[in-house]
C-alpha cells in the first residue's frame, strides 16, 4: 500500500462519526439523574431546615444550602449542553422535591413541638396534682386525726365563713383537675388547675388561722 493511500484511509478513519448512544442508554442515564437529582434536593432542603435547629447554629442553614446546590446545580445544568429539555425536566424534578421536603420538613417541626408542649404540659400537670394531693391530705388529717379534730373543731365546721370559703376551694380545684386531665381550656387546662390550686391553699391557710391552727402542722 502506497504512502497516499495510507495516509488516506487513515484520515477517512480519524473523521468517522462516532457510534451513536442507544436511546435505552440515555434514558437509563437520565433517569439515574433524576434520581440523584431527587435525592440531593430533599436532602438539601431537609438538612437545612432541620439541622440548624439542632445543632443551634443559625448559619448552618445558609453552608448545608450552598453544599446542596454546588451538587445539585451541575446534575442539572450539564445535560443542557447535549439537552435542553432533559435540563428542564430536571429541574423540575429538583423543584418538586425540594417543595414536597419543605412541606414535610414543616410538618415534622410542628409535630416535635406540639410534642413538647404536651411533654411541659404532662410535668407541670404533675407538678400540680402532687400539691394538690398535699393540700387535700393535710386538710384530711384534720377529720381523720382524732386529736386534730378535738382541737380544732372549726375545720370541719361548715358553719364557719372560712371553711365555708376553704370547701369552695376544694370543689373548685377538683372541678379544673377534671378539666385539666382532659386537656380542656388554655394551655390545656393546666394553668386554670394551678391557678385554683394556689387558692385552695391559701384558703386552707386562712382556715386553719381562723380555727387557731398553725398553718402546715398537721400533714
Amino acid at each position: 500500500m502506497s504512502k497516499a493511500a495510507f495516509d488516506g484511509g487513515w484520515t477517512q478513519a480519524s473523521v468517522r462519526p462516532a457510534r451513536a448512544v442507544p436511546r435505552e442508554v440515555q434514558k437509563m442515564v437520565f433517569l439515574v439523574l433524576a434520581v440523584l437529582v431527587a435525592a440531593v434536593a430533599a436532602a438539601t432542603v431537609w438538612l437545612a431546615a432541620t439541622r440548624p435547629r439542632r445543632e443551634n447554629d443559625p448559619d448552618a442553614a445558609f453552608w448545608y444550602a450552598f453544599t446542596g446546590l454546588c451538587v445539585l446545580l451541575p446534575l442539572v445544568l450539564v445535560p443542557a449542553t447535549a439537552n435542553k429539555a432533559e435540563s428542564l425536566w430536571l429541574l423540575a424534578v429538583a423543584a418538586t422535591s425540594a417543595l414536597a421536603t419543605h412541606r414535610l420538613a414543616h410538618r415534622s417541626r410542628i409535630l416535635a413541638e406540639a410534642e413538647h408542649r404536651r411533654a411541659v404540659a404532662a410535668g407541670a400537670l404533675a407538678a400540680v396534682t402532687e400539691a394538690h394531693r398535699t393540700l387535700l391530705a393535710r386538710w384530711g388529717r384534720y377529720e381523720l386525726d382524732p386529736a386534730a379534730s378535738i382541737d380544732f373543731p372549726a375545720m370541719t365546721d361548715v358553719r364557719v365563713p372560712e371553711t365555708q370559703a376553704l370547701i369552695r376551694a376544694v370543689t373548685a380545684a377538683a372541678a379544673t383537675q377534671r378539666d385539666a386531665m382532659l386537656g380542656v381550656g388554655p394551655d390545656d387546662g393546666v394553668a386554670g388547675y394551678r391557678r385554683s390550686v394556689a387558692e385552695l391553699a391559701a384558703a386552707l391557710e386562712t382556715a386553719e388561722r381562723a380555727a387557731g391552727s398553725t398553718p402546715g402542722a398537721w400533714r
